[in-house]
């Protein structure tokens, strides 16, 4: 129970980081990543509220991957490895390219991919 409200908590950390990036911004860099792309103070504080919760669970997850061992050798499982490249590959090219919104599509498929494994050993 208090582990599930603990998660709850996290999961509501990590929305409101998203929305706050999400968020238009003034459009004074902290520092620029390309020619459209670079965080602002806002972005920085909802990198911090998503990043600080997704290490905790990042953490708990590695200390229960044994509940993961029946999957390894599984098809989903690799394929779930693929997509989630994939998607790192698109939120690295389209920030660094400018290639406008294909990075949302790139955090839907890994966020496709962590929420299962999340669910699976958080329980």
């Amino acid at each position: 129970m208090w582990a599930r409200k603990i998660l709850s908590l996290l999961t509501i950390v990590i929305l409101i980081g998203f929305v706050l990036i999400l968020l238009p911004d003034s459009n004074k860099r902290l520092f620029s990543i390309s020619k459209d792309h670079g965080p602002s103070i806002l972005d920085a504080i909802g990198l911090v509220l998503i990043l600080f919760p997704y290490i905790l669970l990042i953490v708990k997850a590695w200390k229960n991957r044994s509940r993961l061992a029946n999957y390894h050798d599984k098809l989903i499982f690799k394929f779930g490895i693929y997509l989630f490249g994939i998607g790192t590959g698109l939120v690295i090219a389209s920030v660094a390219n400018d290639c406008s919104f294909w990075w949302i599509i790139g955090a839907i498929l890994m966020l496709g991919v962590q929420i299962p494994l999340f669910i699976k050993t958080l329980k």
